[in-house]
């Protein structure tokens, strides 16, 4: 994997810094004290041993402290994820809040953020999110940062249709005064929206902004934290409410509605991928266009770990939710390869541009038929295609060449024949001689194509 030496630097707390095989925690002296209290908690140790946080190995000197996480292979930020993808993060943040409880902690910040997906499991990976808490106090201030940051941007998502990719643009999460203007009041009563978004925008500038710090009335520990533990228990009940219904798509019903194979041919084309995997034994894959993950969980299951990467929303959804009940280590990312997600942040240096985190890192790269919705809807020229798969594998490549008379073809060219009515396979093999030596090839009963790739 390459070096992305990429600092955060937000936390007061401590930087981070990605190394190739590593993540670089420097803690300020400030906070050394309370960080090797947390690292030697009961509750953190447990967290660890379930995968719910990462792991640490404390490197400490008299003058300094730093901690040491395994680097998680391919990253992904809450703008690539499936709202399922975005439940389960919230889930985790609450679950592990309510935990920490019991341990003498809490959450100083609940963001997903602070959120890696290592296969189909979320793991929180900021210890420095912990601190210290008071014992009689029944607030939790990440609360309303776990509103902006998880719970809005669902409730729009489902109540307006707004992509849960606009978190790129939202670092902080919504408000509820600007989003309130975007819904009808049908929405805006609304179960979803009249608590977290219509009271809070009907009834602000009418108590102080520092009302949640100097509340008078201290209970007692155990009663603190009875008002905590309700609290967190209502908000995921809120959170899970606010996913919207999952229905159909175009892409999503996809492999069940399919017309331009017959049983026998799709079966043909299993076996071929399957054989192809058997032969090879590939360790990490990368499945382009999965749809709903018929082949990933083929590659899951020899053993492979694979991303998956899928720009049909709910098609990404139904893939995390099948790869998370089974519990194969598929790593969903909801996103286009013909429009990757870019790198943000300040300095366009604290997220990752999505194709730095997949190039070189695949021993298989599979992309089913793909090619013709990159030439015909993104108009990519097939030189072009192969470049990038060049650099995204590090030893093959599976392609499936749909032809000019496939229906799926047609449908998709549009009357634009004198521009992309005469390709052919031969055109997809000039492409790859730079790149690429072919090494199988498999005419499906209906005309397609799958063809094996070597790189050069």
């Amino acid at each position: 994997m390459a070096s992305l030496p990429t600092p955060t630097f937000r936390d007061p707390a401590g930087s981070l810094l990605l190394e190739e095989h590593r993540a670089v925690r420097r803690i300020h002296p400030f906070a050394r004290e309370q960080t090797l209290e947390f690292i030697g908690s009961n509750f953190y140790r447990l967290a660890v041993a379930n995968g719910d946080m990462s792991a640490s190995e404390v490197h400490a000197t008299a003058d300094s402290l730093s901690l040491i996480h395994p680097r998680i292979a391919i990253p992904t930020y809450p703008w690539e994820w499936t709202p399922s993808q975005w439940l389960a993060a919230a889930s985790l943040t609450i679950k592990l809040c309510q935990q920490s409880l019991e341990d003498g902690w809490i959450l100083k910040d609940a963001t997903p953020l602070n959120i890696l997906f290592v296969g189909s499991r979320p793991v929180l990976v900021d210890v420095l999110s912990f601190v210290r808490r008071d014992p009689n106090s029944p607030i939790w201030l990440a609360h309303g940062q776990f509103i902006r940051t998880f719970l809005l941007p669902l409730v729009m998502f489902r109540l307006a249709g707004w992509p849960l990719e606009l978190s790129l643009f939202k670092r902080d999460g919504y408000e509820p005064r600007e989003i309130y203007r975007s819904l009808n009041w049908s929405q805006r009563l609304s179960r979803s929206a009249l608590w977290p978004i219509s009271m809070p925008t009907w009834f602000e500038g009418k108590s102080s902004p520092n009302a949640l710090t100097q509340a008078t009335h201290r209970p007692d520990p155990e009663t603190a934290k009875h008002i905590l533990n309700r609290m967190l228990a209502n908000l995921l009940k809120r959170t899970n409410r606010a996913v919207a219904s999952r229905s159909g798509s175009e892409w999503s019903d996809y492999q069940t509605n399919l017309n331009h194979y017959t049983s026998q041919q799709s079966e043909q084309k299993r076996l071929w991928v399957e054989k192809v995997i058997d032969d090879f034994h590939p360790s990490f894959v990368l499945d382009i266009g999965a749809n709903t993950g018929e082949y990933t969980r083929l590659a899951a299951a020899s053993g492979a770990q694979v991303v998956a990467l899928e720009r049909d929303t709910t098609a990404a959804d139904r893939l995390y939710l099948a790869s998370s009940a089974a519990g194969l280590h598929i790593q969903t990312i909801q996103a286009d390869l013909a429009r990757p997600t870019p790198p943000v942040g300040w300095e366009t240096s604290e997220s990752i541009g999505l194709l730095p985190r997949l190039e070189g890192n695949f021993d298989l790269v599979m992309m089913l038929a793909v090619i013709h919705h990159l030439i015909l809807m993104e108009q990519i020229l097939l030189p072009a295609i192969l470049a990038l798969c060049y650099r995204l594998t590090r030893s093959r490549l599976i392609v499936e060449w749909v032809p000019t008379t496939d229906p799926m073809y047609k449908s998709l060219m549009r009357g634009r024949d004198d521009l992309y009515g005469s390709l052919t396979d031969a055109d997809l093999l000039a492409a790859s001689e730079p790149y690429f030596r072919l090494i199988r090839r498999e005419v499906l009963g209906n005309g397609r194509i799958l063809i094996l790739f070597e790189k050069l």
